[in-house]
């Protein structure tokens, strides 16, 4: 990224720390690693779930799933931001790889100003999910997609992994895991 350009929402600067894996509580490292490992059912716009009844979510489950996943894309915009942010857990732990190496972790109110204060510049960004995975289990699920950042008009592509629980207040989002592509 050249240095006079604006810093993407989800890029290593300009907010925070990068903190070393050891510096992780227990929780956020648990819930990274989880984010690290494969996700093999295949979802693509429409849900097509594939593989053993194990890993077959029911009916209403997929679809809240599902629900949670186009919100967070769908909602991804400066008027429905608040409603957006409605979908993460207050513990959410945010993690991608640093320029210099380190890992970066954010939790949800550092996250959420990063996103808002980025939607405030005016700038048109949305984001879009391609070659979307998902595999859930009894009250958990994890979704792997690429990505593709747009900022105005200009795309940026990376792989995330999302974590969601199924909690009292529905399914919510308590870790994300991002990666842009190398240019």
């Amino acid at each position: 990224m050249k240095s006079n350009a604006m810093p993407r929402p989800h890029s290593a600067t300009p907010l925070g720390t990068s903190r070393p894996i050891a510096a992780m509580g227990s929780a956020a490292l648990a819930a990274f690693a989880l984010c690290l490992a494969p996700a093999p059912i295949t979802w693509g716009g429409k849900a097509s779930f594939a593989g053993s009844s194990e890993t077959r979510p029911a009916g209403g489950q997929r679809a809240a799933i599902e629900k949670a996943v186009a919100g967070y894309v769908g909602l991804y915009a400066r008027p429905s931001l608040e409603r957006w942010k409605s979908l993460f857990h207050p513990s959410l732990v945010v993690a991608h790889p640093a320029e210099n190496g380190t890992i970066r972790t954010r939790g949800l109110e550092e996250f959420f100003k990063a996103q808002k204060d980025y939607f405030e510049t005016g700038r048109k960004i949305s984001e879009r999910l391609e070659n979307i995975r998902i595999e859930a289990g009894r009250r958990i699920a994890r979704v792997s997609a690429d990505f593709v950042f747009v900022d105005e008009g200009q795309e940026s592509r990376g792989t995330l992994g999302l974590h969601l629980i199924d909690t009292n207040d529905g399914w919510k989002i308590t870790a994300i895991v991002f990666s842009y592509d190398q240019a």
